[in-house]
């Protein structure tokens, strides 16, 4: 029986990796303009003061702040700057270090959107859409890329005599759909 103890440890360990979501907020004084800063307060729940917050904005790592010992919240002051996007998505998390020095990590707050002048829309989605969009940069990158730039893809090269056909498919297919970022440019 004394065999079966590391196991119970283990699953105690999985089990409470993950600590509960913070809440996100605006607070003012809210921007007018893109160009003014935005003010996010990001708050863990009773019983996690001093904790170390990350904010994201589209899923990139915006800022880094830490509560003081006795605090549940901090308030991040971000730049609207942006001129592409006509609003923009937050998320925050926090950590707090648990036994052995190691840090555990919040779930991700709900996305808040910040449209201009600066009111906080309804999330459209809950949490997973702040998830979509810290995995998302990664496959978007790829769809701006001009149509010839996926000839290169070593697959395709390894396979003689297929990447030839192959070409002419890619350029036309890509070729109606206009590129992601023209649609908010025609938003202004």
């Amino acid at each position: 029986s004394g065999g079966e103890m590391p196991w119970t440890v283990l699953l105690f360990a999985a089990g409470s990796l993950a600590i509960p979501a913070p809440s996100i907020l605006l607070v003012p004084p809210h921007p007018s303009s893109q160009e003014d800063p935005i003010h996010i307060a990001c708050v863990a729940p009773v019983g996690f003061p001093g904790a170390n917050f990350t904010l994201y904005r589209g899923g990139q790592v915006v800022q880094f702040l830490q509560a003081s010992a006795d605090q549940l919240r901090v308030t991040f002051n971000v730049t609207g700057g942006d001129r592409e996007a006509p609003g923009a998505t937050f998320c925050c998390q926090y950590g707090v270090l648990a036994e052995h020095r190691q840090e555990r990590l919040s779930d991700l707050s709900k996305p808040l959107q910040v449209s201009f002048p600066g009111k906080a829309l309804p999330p459209a989605r809950e949490r997973e859409s702040c998830w979509a969009q810290i995995l998302k940069p990664q496959i978007t990158l790829f769809s701006v890329f001009p149509p010839w730039t996926k000839t290169m893809n070593p697959e395709e090269d390894a396979t003689p005599g297929s990447s030839g056909p192959r070409k002419r498919p890619t350029s036309t297919s890509s070729s109606p759909e206009p590129p992601e970022f023209s649609t908010f440019r025609s938003c202004q």
